[in-house]
């Protein structure tokens, strides 16, 4: 049975992620992480995708991305994989044993301007309210705390709406059990809609 296309409008920003094959650890040490946001890198520059956002964690990522058209997402997430995938199994040895990921990515539509900032703060806080950090900023691996794999490399755009003035209180202030679930569901609800 063919996979389902995925939904991508264009000129919609997507929520995307995916993490590591039963949970696994993805990323090891920060060479990891950089190559990940080589391969970021290398996607920008080969797609007409803008990166709104990130936070890479030990075992997953998420990302939120903003296509000119829709169909580039997943053009932009196989430079991204395939660069991502080909490094790791490079430096640590694991061509041939097994997958790294749990399946393909999964992708959410964001469809407003309120819903925008809601998701890119659940993605920027991810690894404080992990209990990794005590402020979001602190993470070393999301786009609070670097905008690119190195000094002078920015793979960040800036946004279709007006990030607010008090962002990084807004990012550090603890999320309502209500806003995550809300998100979650939002997520569970566009992969059925996939499978339908």
């Amino acid at each position: 049975m063919p996979r389902p296309n995925r939904n991508c409008p264009d000129g919609v920003p997507q929520h995307v992620f995916n993490r590591g094959n039963r949970r696994s650890r993805i990323f090891h040490d920060s060479a990891d992480y950089l190559g990940f946001l080589a391969a970021l890198t290398d996607a920008a520059d080969r797609t007409v995708v803008r990166l709104l956002s990130f936070c890479l964690m030990p075992n997953h990522w998420h990302l939120v991305l903003w296509p000119v058209r829709g169909i580039e997402v997943s053009a932009y997430m196989q430079v991204t994989m395939n660069a991502h995938l080909r490094d790791l199994q490079r430096r640590h040895g694991t061509s041939g044993t097994g997958h790294v990921y749990q399946g393909r990515f999964k992708n959410s539509a964001i469809r407003t301007e309120q819903d925008l900032l809601r998701v890119c703060r659940y993605v920027e806080s991810n690894a404080a309210s992990a209990g990794l950090v005590q402020r979001a900023e602190q993470w070393e691996w999301s786009s609070l705390a670097r905008s690119g794999p190195a000094d002078g490399i920015n793979i960040l755009s800036p946004w279709p709406v007006a990030r607010p003035a008090n962002w990084l209180e807004e990012v550090n202030q603890p999320q309502t059990n209500r806003m995550v679930r809300e998100i979650k569901k939002r997520l569970r609800r566009q992969r059925r809609l996939l499978t339908d």
